[in-house]
């Protein structure tokens, strides 16, 4: 299932609902693994825990990307981070400059949200019957693009950078970042690749408040553990963080 190249076929929209939605309903018809849809402009881009995400036309990268991989359940949001540290890459090598990612799918530049990660799975069956990655990233976004009252920080490369980026080009050049890791992620796991993304996430070793549904606590981020789930030193001992929003407290 992994050998064939990411970024094939494509399907390229003006306008749609969430490229999300469409690769979902894409690979229930069938799409290979690889296969991708971008757009030009969402009118309901989706973030994590529904929150909506800016899709004005020509002013971010909006893709979506279906793999068939051969995992478990468990090991889905490992695609997630994977997505993250290929944006941040990204930025590294197109930009020169330095990145960071907010566990599990923030992609922050000057310690400002440029991007964010999507992923869903469909998980019928025993097993994992595909994934779809879906990535926003704020490319030539001004400030008056950005959302209002935002819950981190946002900017965009154009505003980071002080210059505009042809949009098509970052989406190929996060394809080829994308593509470099899950070549290793498929051969040697997600242990191969861990360290990089722990040397680029934001707040491991500092304070954090987790907020789920039910409750709040606190404590330390101290790593990432075999599913790439944050455990959370708290007073009364770790704690994994499998749904919640973490707040890091290192301003």
């Amino acid at each position: 299932m992994t050998g064939q190249t990411l970024g094939e076929p494509v399907r390229h929209l003006i306008v749609t609902d969430s490229t999300n939605s469409v690769a979902m309903d894409w690979a229930n018809e069938g799409a290979p693994h690889g296969a991708v849809v971008t757009a030009d402009a969402q009118t309901d881009g989706r973030g994590r825990r529904g929150r909506s995400w800016s899709s004005p036309a020509g002013k971010g990268l909006y893709l979506s990307l279906i793999l068939r991989p051969q995992i478990q359940p468990a090991q889905v949001p490992q695609l997630t981070i994977l997505a993250a540290l290929a944006a941040v890459q990204l930025v590294e090598k197109e930009c020169g400059l330095v990145a960071q990612t907010k566990w599990p799918n923030d992609i922050l530049l000057n310690s400002h949200k440029i991007g964010g990660v999507l992923t869903e799975a469909d998980l019928s069956g025993n097993g994992v019957k595909f994934v779809v990655v879906g990535i926003g990233l704020n490319v030539n976004f001004q400030t008056a693009d950005l959302p209002d009252h935002p819950i981190f920080p946002a900017s965009s490369l154009l505003i980071e950078t002080g210059r505009g980026w042809p949009v098509p080009e970052v989406g190929q050049a996060w394809l080829r970042e994308f593509g470099l890791l899950y070549a290793i992620y498929d051969k040697s796991g997600w242990n191969s690749l861990r360290d990089d993304f722990q040397s680029r996430c934001l707040g491991l070793g500092e304070p954090v408040t987790v907020t789920t549904e039910n409750e709040k606590y606190y404590g330390i981020a101290s790593r990432l553990d075999d599913d790439g789930i944050l455990i959370v030193q708290t007073s009364n001992g770790p704690r994994r963080v499998v749904a919640g929003d973490v707040s890091f407290d290192v301003h």
